[in-house]
């Protein structure tokens, strides 16, 4: 968790920080990233980043955090048979934007490498009588997004796969 000593930075220097992490963590693995070439992109010392985070799994789980929150942030809350198109647009939408807001390198980093490093969690239990349904659709949401960042090539194929899954229309 990112210390309040770095919450408290004036906004430039924490978007600074932020940057050189996401350079970093979108360029090497989280076995292969180096604090070093974090503070020099940043412009701080050695001991400032250890003021602002733990270590460098620390770092990562910070600025990976910035990510899932604005990917997540432009998709809506629940998914459902009935709002599939819109779920697609936002995959569709996500994917094309990720190479201007930077995170594409990030997430293929986190997707090839650092997932299995930092250890998987089982997906989340859904309740009611939609949870089933609303788990499985999670799932290949997430899925989809992953393959698609991993061989960006496959993108329409990839769409028209979950969306004929999704829809039932064979």
């Amino acid at each position: 968790m990112v210390s309040k000593t770095f919450e408290n930075l004036a906004e430039e220097k924490q978007l600074r920080i932020r940057h050189a992490l996401l350079k970093e963590f979108s360029t090497y693995s989280l076995a292969e990233a180096q604090v070093a070439r974090i503070v020099a992109d940043s412009g701080i010392a050695r001991g400032a980043f250890y003021k602002y985070f733990k270590d460098l799994t620390d770092a990562y789980n910070y600025v990976l955090g910035v990510a899932l929150y604005e990917i997540h942030r432009m998709i809506p809350e629940t998914p459902t048979v009935d709002n599939v198109e819109t779920y697609i647009s936002t995959i569709e939408a996500f994917v094309l934007e990720t190479d201007k807001t930077g995170y594409r390198g990030l997430m293929t980093q986190h997707y090839r490498y650092n997932e299995g490093f930092l250890g998987n969690e089982p997906t989340k239990l859904m309740v009611g009588d939609s949870g089933p349904e609303q788990w499985a659709i999670t799932v290949l949401y997430h899925q989809t997004i992953r393959d698609i960042i991993l061989d960006p090539d496959t993108m329409t194929e990839r769409i028209t796969q979950l969306r004929t899954i999704l829809t039932g229309k064979y």
